[in-house]
């Protein structure tokens, strides 16, 4: 038990740790593009799946849009395209955790990358790539432990129930990323459980369908004291990703046998399953992405003073 809890710790450290090196890195030039290179849905479609790869986190850009919107710097139009890409952008943390490195070729990488750190104008570049070799070896450690995991009553318990009422499996989706703050590492995780036959593959694509709601939580409560525009990004995050699964959930046997036919071991089906309910729930949008902003805009008004 001990090698999962390290290997949990190391993951979702070394997630945090890339995420900030590689914000502040970028942080003023993403800010920038965030805020001026929106003009269509496509460009802000494309713009958030980019941020979102270099920040390793859809939540961060969701966060940082409503940011930009609540301070007038863009407008709501602008941002969906945003959220849209940023849902696509997130998927590239579950393909690198999808990588097999040894341990003992990570441990070295993450040394001499904590050792370059002390170069001011290579702090932050190291410090990304100290937390992505510090992620790698989480995972390497937690595939050594995670069967010790079936040896906790609650989690056999649950493993059972998800197995026979889908809903359990999405609710425990939601659960795990509230938890862990990040649906890349609650993904990963549930991979590592399947490959080794904790979770079986339906199951799995369901807790995914919960991984990407529980992604909006921190969108939520962050918006919650924001302005109307603002609020209405949120919205449209959430519903971006439980109307993606309701019309995935009746489709989950075709999304496994596509996944089944994409790679062969069941990890890399969990990260194809990820990854196709990402790409399509946003490109299915995108025809649609006028009437999308209008059920927005009907659920939350904007203020009457601002109506023209």
């Amino acid at each position: 038990m001990s090698h999962v809890l390290l290997g949990i710790g190391m993951l979702l450290g070394g997630i945090f740790v890339m995420r900030y090196g590689l914000k502040k890195a970028l942080w003023h030039q993403l800010q920038a593009a965030l805020a001026r290179l929106t003009n269509t849905p496509w460009r802000g479609l494309v713009l958030g799946a980019v941020a979102a790869a270099l920040l390793q986190s859809s939540t961060t850009v969701c966060l940082i849009t409503i940011g930009l919107v609540g301070a007038d710097y863009m407008t709501f139009r602008q941002a969906l395209g945003i959220v849209l890409g940023a849902n696509i952008g997130t998927c590239s943390t579950v393909q690198l955790v999808n990588m097999a490195v040894p341990l003992e070729y990570l441990l070295p990488l993450l040394l001499l990358s904590v050792l370059l750190c002390v170069f001011r104008k290579l702090r932050y570049v190291s410090l990304a790539c100290a937390g992505l070799f510090g992620m790698l070896a989480g995972v390497d450690l937690l595939v050594t432990g995670i069967s010790a995991m079936t040896q906790l009553q609650a989690m056999s318990q649950y493993l059972v129930l998800a197995r026979e009422q889908p809903l359990y499996g999405i609710w425990g989706g939601v659960l795990a990323t509230t938890v862990f703050q990040s649906s890349s590492a609650a993904t990963a995780l549930l991979m590592l459980m399947t490959d080794r036959g904790l979770v079986d593959i339906t199951t799995a694509a369901y807790v995914v369908y919960g991984n990407n709601i529980g992604s909006c939580i921190s969108s939520i409560v962050f918006s919650a004291a924001a302005p109307t525009a603002a609020r209405q990004v949120a919205l449209s995050h959430i519903l971006l990703n439980v109307a993606g699964a309701a019309v995935f959930f009746p489709a989950t046997g075709l999304l496994i046998a596509v996944a089944g036919w994409w790679a062969t071991d069941f990890s890399s089906q969990v990260a194809a399953i990820h990854t196709i309910f990402n790409v399509l729930s946003s490109l299915l949008v995108l025809p649609f992405f006028n009437r999308f902003a209008g059920l927005i805009l009907l659920l939350i008004p904007e203020p009457k003073a601002r109506i023209k």
